[in-house]
C-alpha cells in the first residue's frame, strides 16, 4: 500500500486557559468529530465565551464540549444518543429544544446562547521551538445550562 506525504509541518498550539467558572456562551459551530469513541460518534460543540476579558481583535474566545450522537450497538450497527435521559438532549434542551420524536435539528442551534460551566485540565506540551515537554493548564466545557439574564436579588432583614 503506497501513502501519500506531506512536507507540511505540524505546529502544535496551545490550548485555551481561562479561570474556572460560569460563563455566558454562545453556540457557533457544531461538527462530526473525526475518530470513533469508543461507544459510537460523538459531536463537536464550539462555544464562544462571551467575555470580553478573553476576546482578542474582536473575536471571542471559543472552547468546544463533546456529546455523543449515536451508541453503537454491540452487532456493529448505530442507535441514536437523543433520549429523553441523555447528555445530548440535556445540552440541547439548555439550548432551547423541547425534546420530540420527531429528531433533532442541531443547525437551529447555531447562535443560541447558554451558560458553561468551564473546568480545567493539565496536559502535556512540547515547545516546537526548543521541543521540551512542559504541564501546562488548558480548559474545557464541563457542563451547559440554560442562559438567564435576570439576575436574582434576594433581600433578607437582619434581626
Amino acid at each position: 500500500m503506497k501513502l501519500e506525504a506531506s512536507d507540511k509541518v505540524a505546529v502544535p498550539q496551545k490550548r485555551p486557559y481561562i479561570k474556572k467558572g460560569f460563563y455566558h456562551a454562545r453556540l457557533t459551530e457544531i461538527r462530526p468529530k473525526k475518530n470513533e469513541a469508543k461507544f459510537g460518534k460523538k459531536m463537536v460543540l464550539i462555544f464562544d465565551i462571551l467575555d470580553q476579558r478573553y476576546a482578542k481583535n474582536n473575536k471571542f474566545l471559543q472552547l468546544a464540549t463533546e456529546v455523543y450522537s449515536e451508541y453503537k450497538k454491540d452487532d456493529g450497527t448505530y442507535q441514536t444518543a437523543i433520549t429523553p435521559n441523555s447528555n445530548i438532549t440535556k445540552v440541547f434542551r439548555a439550548l432551547g429544544w423541547k425534546f420530540s420524536n420527531q429528531g433533532l435539528d442541531t443547525n437551529d442551534f447555531i447562535g443560541a446562547e447558554a451558560e458553561v460551566l468551564v473546568e480545567d485540565y493539565e496536559y502535556d506540551y512540547t515547545d516546537p521551538a526548543t521541543n521540551k515537554i512542559e504541564k501546562t493548564k488548558a480548559s474545557t466545557i464541563n457542563d451547559v445550562n440554560t442562559w438567564s439574564d435576570e439576575v436574582e436579588v434576594k433581600e433578607e432583614t437582619i434581626q
